[in-house]
C-alpha cells in the first residue's frame, strides 16, 4: 500500500526540556489533523536532563516522531536542520515551552491554503512557569501594552497582517525563496526571518482561528537573566540585519538614554535635564498605573512586584540593546552566535 505523502512537519528545537516536552507531544498528538500525513522533527541541542529519554519513548509509540542531533545546540541550527530533513507542503514551527489546542495544526493548514499570507501564527496565551506570585505577575507583565507595546500576539490582536507572529506555520517555498534561519543569531531569528520575509514580497497573518498556550519563565533570576540576553541579540540583528529594525524594541533603549541625560548633563544642559525627569516621572506613573490596573483583576498583593517588574524590564531591556550594539562592534563576529553564555538561553520568546 502506499504511503500517503507528509502535508505538515512539525519542528521542534529543545534543550533541556523535561518539564514540558511531554505536554507540548501529548498535545500536538491529540491534533485532530491525520497522523499518516503529519511528520514531528524534535532537534535536540544535547539535552543534559531526561528531555532526549522522553522524546524517545515517544518515538517508539509513534512512527511520525524523530529525534535528531542538534550539536551546535542553539535554536536556529536545530530549525534549520529539522527543515532540511523535513518533506511536508508546509512547516508548523513549534516551541517545547507549549501545548497547543486540538485544532491547531489543522487551523494553521487551512488559512495557509486560504493564501491569506506566506506565514500564518496566532494569539499566544501565556501562563505562569510556576505556582507563584512572581511567576504569575512575569506571565501578567508580558501580555500588557505597556509592557510589550504593540505586539499584537501577546495582546490577543486577531485578523490582521502584522510584523511577526509567535513560532509560526510557513509555506515550504518561503525557505526556497528567503533561505533558512540565520544561525549568527542565538536569539531573535523568528523575528529577522519574518523580517526577511516581509521584505520579499511576503506577508505574515495574525488569525482569529489560532491560538497556543506557552509557559513563561518560572523565577525572577531566570527572567532577569532573559531579559538582557533577548535584547542583547536584537542590538546585534539591528547591526547586521537592519530590516529587523522595530520601534518598539527601541522605547526602551530611548527610555534609558532618557534616564541618563540628567546623570550626564545636569551641570552643562540643566533644562533638559529638567525635561527628562519629567519625561521619567510620566514613565513612573505609567508604570504604576498600568500595574494597579492589572492588579485590580488579579489581586492588590501583585501591585509591588508588577511596578518591580516593568521598570527592570524596561532598563534592562533597554541596557541590553544598548551593550548588543556595542559589543557587535568588539566582540569577534564568529563569537556571537556559539558564546557558552548564549547556549542556556534556548527559549525564543
Amino acid at each position: 500500500m502506499k504511503e500517503k505523502p507528509i502535508i505538515v512537519s512539525i519542528v521542534i528545537p529543545m534543550r533541556n526540556e523535561e518539564k514540558r516536552i511531554a505536554g507540548c507531544l501529548y498535545s500536538i498528538l491529540a491534533n485532530d489533523f491525520p497522523k499518516d500525513e503529519l511528520e514531528i522533527i524534535i532537534a535536540d541541542g544535547r539535552s543534559e536532563d531526561r528531555s532526549r529519554e522522553i522524546v524517545e519513548r515517544f518515538a517508539v509509540q509513534h512512527r511520525n516522531i524523530r529525534l535528531i542531533d542538534n550539536p551546535k545546540r542553539i535554536v536556529p541550527s536545530g530549525l534549520n536542520a529539522a527543515i532540511t530533513l523535513s518533506r511536508g507542503r508546509y512547516i508548523i514551527r513549534m516551541d517545547a515551552h507549549s501545548e497547543y489546542p486540538s485544532d491547531y495544526v489543522s487551523a494553521c493548514v487551512r488559512e495557509l491554503e486560504s493564501g491569506v499570507a506566506d506565514v500564518v501564527g496566532g494569539r499566544l496565551i501565556t501562563r505562569p512557569g510556576a505556582d507563584t506570585a512572581v511567576a504569575k505577575a512575569i506571565a501578567l507583565v508580558s501580555q500588557h501594552p505597556f509592557g510589550v507595546g504593540n505586539s499584537g500576539f501577546r495582546l490577543g490582536w486577531q485578523g490582521r497582517y502584522v510584523d511577526t507572529v509567535p513560532f509560526g506555520a510557513f509555506r515550504r517555498e518561503v525557505f526556497e525563496r528567503v533561505g533558512l534561519f540565520r544561525e549568527r543569531l542565538v536569539r531573535h531569528q523568528d523575528f529577522e526571518m519574518n523580517a526577511r520575509i516581509r521584505a520579499a514580497g511576503g506577508r505574515i497573518y495574525l488569525s482569529p482561528a489560532i491560538s497556543l498556550t506557552y509557559y513563561n519563565l518560572p523565577t525572577l533570576s531566570k527572567w532577569i537573566q532573559r531579559t538582557f540576553r533577548d535584547p542583547l541579540w536584537v542590538g546585534r540583528a539591528w547591526m547586521r540585519y537592519p530590516i529587523t529594525f522595530c520601534w518598539r524594541h527601541g522605547a526602551p533603549l530611548a527610555l534609558l538614554l532618557t534616564a541618563m541625560i540628567p546623570l550626564v548633563l545636569h551641570s552643562m544642559l540643566p533644562s533638559l535635564s529638567i525635561l527628562a525627569l519629567g519625561l521619567l516621572s510620566l514613565y513612573f506613573l505609567g508604570a504604576l498605573s498600568s500595574s494597579i490596573q492589572i492588579a485590580l483583576r488579579h489581586g492588590m498583593n501583585l501591585l509591588p512586584i508588577l511596578t518591580f517588574l516593568f521598570v527592570t524590564l524596561h532598563l534592562l531591556y533597554g541596557i541590553g540593546l544598548l551593550s548588543g550594539i556595542l559589543t557587535y562592534f568588539v566582540v569577534p563576529r564568529e563569537k556571537t552566535a556559539f558564546s557558552s553564555s548564549a547556549q542556556p538561553a534556548f527559549e525564543t520568546l
